[in-house]
Parts: C-alpha cells; structure tokens; sequence
C-alpha cells in the first residue's frame, strides 16, 4: 500500500487535469457557479453539509501531490480507465447543465441515466485515483466525501421537489439517484 511522498510521477498528474476540467467548463458561462451553488430554501444542516461537499475534492487533489502512483501496472491501468470514465461523465453532465436554460431541471445528457451524473462522475474520478495509487487513506477521504454528497444531494431533490412538483416526481420515477442505483 502506498504511503505518502512528495515526489514527480504522484498522483497530482491526474488532479490536474480534473480541476482543469472544472475549472473549464464551469468558466464557459456565467451563471453556472452562481447556478450550481444556490442554497435557496436550505436548512442551516443542509447548507452546512452541501458546503462540506461541495468543498471536498480541494483537500483531496491537494493530498496527492504526496502520493505516489502504486508499482501495479494492472492497478494503474484500472485507475486510469475508472479515472477517464468519470472524466467523460463529469464534462458531459457540466456541459448538460451549460446548456440547460436557467429554470428548467437538467434532463439531458447523462442525465437521462442518472439524476446526479457530475457527483457520479466526480466520484468516479477520484476512485480512479485511489486505484492507481492503492492509498487507504484517500479511499477513506473518498468514502466520507461521498457520504456528504449524499446528504447534499439528498437536500437538492427536496428544494427540486418544491420548485418542479409533478416534473420532478415523473423524473425520479424514470431515472436512478446514481447510475443503477436509486
């Protein structure tokens, strides 16, 4: 199992590319910051959890400056394919909500197939990492981090509920919380 050193080839070379991404797509339109940050009608847990959430990848990528990548080609490679997979699932589902007008729910794109595709596919990213660098302790960092997406995500469907009604019921009928998971 890997520890932690700082050093060249570590696990940074994929968080890069990552926050580049984001930091990309994100930077495309105006509103979408503003957009996907709204906390209208939250309570003062929700905002505190989706706040935890919404902030808990920064303290992973900054971690794996000190990781290094495992020795296990087959663990590498693994990583790499969970870790393209999830980076193709994030820039579709940010480009889905680019291109969703202002108002309306995000129903394109991957989120067709699952209701939350960005946090599917975030989180797919940073396993991919966890893999190619076989590092319990960014696992475990993963784990957490996605349980307080949960519970975000948990509060955006009750503030969609309120502001879509029937629309929002129909969808959720129609498509899993995750990808094959409701």
């Amino acid at each position: 199992m890997a520890g932690f050193e700082l050093g060249f080839w570590n696990a940074w070379l994929m968080s890069v590319p990552f926050l580049a991404l984001v930091a990309c797509m994100v930077g495309r339109k105006r509103d979408v910051v503003k957009r996907m940050s709204d906390m209208t009608g939250y309570s003062r847990t929700e905002k505190l959890l989706t706040v935890s959430a919404s902030l808990s990848p920064y303290p992973f990528t900054l971690a794996t400056i000190w990781v290094p990548f495992t020795s296990s080609v087959l663990l590498i490679c693994l990583g790499l394919l969970v870790y393209v997979l999830g980076m193709a699932i994030l820039a579709a589902s940010l480009n889905a909500i680019i291109e969703t007008p202002l108002g309306e729910p995000f129903a394109t794109g991957p989120y067709l197939f699952s209701r939350n595709p960005m946090y599917v596919g975030a989180t797919a990213v940073l396993l991919g990492i966890c893999l190619a660098t076989v590092n319990l302790g960014l696992f475990v960092y993963v784990v957490v981090a996605t349980l307080l997406q949960h519970f975000m995500i948990l509060a955006e469907e009750r503030i969609c509920r309120i502001k879509f009604g029937a629309l929002f019921d129909r969808y959720t009928e129609r498509v899993p919380r995750y990808l094959l998971v409701v």
